[in-house]
């Protein structure tokens, strides 16, 4: 039996991630998947870089977000997304990232994938065919047989939606963990999943951890950012 730390979306949250490694102990699992979106949102992301670069038994991909710092920091015009309060918080993550954090950035793929024994798995931070999809539970379940279909995977690790759920479709496993670092429910608590594979059963839990919103409150407020992201960091909602 393989016991794997699910975790995605973290952005730039540092001490809701720090929260989680402090309540799990990251030491007793096989593997840590990070299905992207380490940057954004948030002041901390190069300690959260910092933390994945540094360990070993990690699988992390981009998520859109480090996709465009990395766009940024090549020069190129950032097309999306068009708010001011959104483009703020790029400019001012691709300014402060450290250069060994960059390159550790550009390291990484935008999806991946692997196996434990004759299972296949699957990491993507949107999905198979698409990595900015934003695949939710309730989506038409159309779309999830089809992309069952087409996969040559047992389990699919997505982020992106920040939505946390487990799904089985045609014998294909659909599991997200949530937000880490920014959850849209109304519940800002972080979220992260643990997923159990054996040749004979695929099991996944689902968690939610209070954290310090106040560290982060702070971090923004200190660097004259956006209120907008304190208020949404302290209700756990979305609010552009």
């Amino acid at each position: 039996m393989k016991k794997i730390l699910l975790l995605g979306d973290i952005h730039a949250n540092y001490p809701a991630f720090k929260a989680i490694v402090k309540g799990i102990h990251p030491d007793r699992f096989d593997l840590i998947i990070n299905t992207g979106d380490f940057t954004v949102y948030s002041t901390f992301p190069n300690e959260t870089i910092q933390w994945f670069r540094k360990r070993k038994k990690t699988i992390c991909i981009l998520g859109n977000t480090d996709r465009r710092i990395l766009r940024i920091l090549k020069g190129k015009k950032l097309k999306k997304p068009k708010k001011e309060e959104k483009r703020v918080m790029y400019f001012w993550t691709s300014e402060k990232l450290l250069p060994e954090n960059v390159k550790y950035l550009k390291s990484l793929p935008k999806q991946t994938d692997f196996s434990l024994g004759p299972i296949r798995i699957g990491v993507f931070h949107g999905t198979l065919d698409d990595a900015d999809e934003e695949l939710f539970p309730d989506a038409p379940e159309d779309r999830f047989h089809k992309l069952a279909k087409d996969s040559p995977y047992q389990i699919h690790i997505m982020g992106h939606s920040h939505v946390p759920y487990y799904k089985i479709v045609d014998g294909v496993h659909f599991i997200n963990p949530g937000s880490v670092g920014r959850m849209f429910d109304g519940d800002p608590r972080a979220s992260f999943a643990i997923l159990k594979v054996s040749s004979e059963r695929i099991s996944v839990e689902h968690f939610r951890i209070p954290y310090p919103v106040k560290e982060v409150v702070k971090g923004l407020k200190n660097n004259h950012l956006p209120d907008i992201y304190s208020k949404m960091f302290r209700t756990g909602k979305k609010l552009n």
